[in-house]
């Protein structure tokens, strides 16, 4: 028998020789993947960053465009560097882009604006140090606004790039969910673009 097949005999029976606890599974992930999970008395799943330099950082869920733009404002950059500061601290993770329009206009035209907007955050996000195999990316148009209504109000808030934290198999994460300073008049939407 080869040296090969002896070694991987006795990995086998060194595997199989006990039971391994649920931690020891899991032990390997925590490595992977820095994050402390918890569930909150609403049934809430949050997925909190373990590293105590990333205590504090907030992760953006989005960032937003003016009325048939596709530019990124300093404020919208600003916001992606925040999220580029906890990728980079965390170099297994992933991020989601979904790109959206508001209600106005043809499905085929919000769909190309989308994909323009979408390749904006992409971009900065790669120029800035981001690995594109760490970006998923999709853009969706007009489809599945935020606030159904028509108004300008409404609109403001649907044209937007969402970013989800992705674990390293693709898996969602909640950096921080914090119930008590969102929603609101706390929203400031950016102005659109006339």
């Amino acid at each position: 028998m080869s040296r090969y097949m002896t070694a991987v005999w006795l990995m086998l029976a060194i595997v199989l020789s006990g039971c391994v606890s649920t931690e020891a599974l899991y032990a390997e992930y925590d490595e992977a993947c820095p994050v402390q999970a918890r569930v909150t008395d609403t049934g809430l799943v949050m997925v909190s960053a373990m590293a105590s330099a990333a205590e504090g950082e907030l992760w953006e869920p989005a960032v937003y465009f003016g009325f048939d733009d596709g530019g990124l404002t300093d404020e919208e950059r600003s916001r992606l560097d925040r999220n580029l500061a906890i990728l980079k601290q965390y170099p297994v993770l992933q991020v989601s882009v979904q790109a959206f329009t508001d209600q106005l206009g043809s499905s085929a035209y919000n769909r190309r604006l989308a994909e323009r907007r979408m390749q904006q955050v992409s971009e900065y996000l790669q120029v800035n140090g981001l690995d594109a195999a760490r970006i998923k990316m999709a853009a969706l148009g007009k489809e599945l606004p935020i606030l159904p209504g028509k108004s300008e109000q409404d609109r403001i808030v649907n044209r937007r790039v969402e970013l989800m934290p992705l674990d390293a198999q693709g898996r969602p994460l909640v950096m921080r969910v914090d119930f008590d300073n969102s929603g609101g008049d706390s929203f400031v939407p950016p102005e659109p673009v006339r």
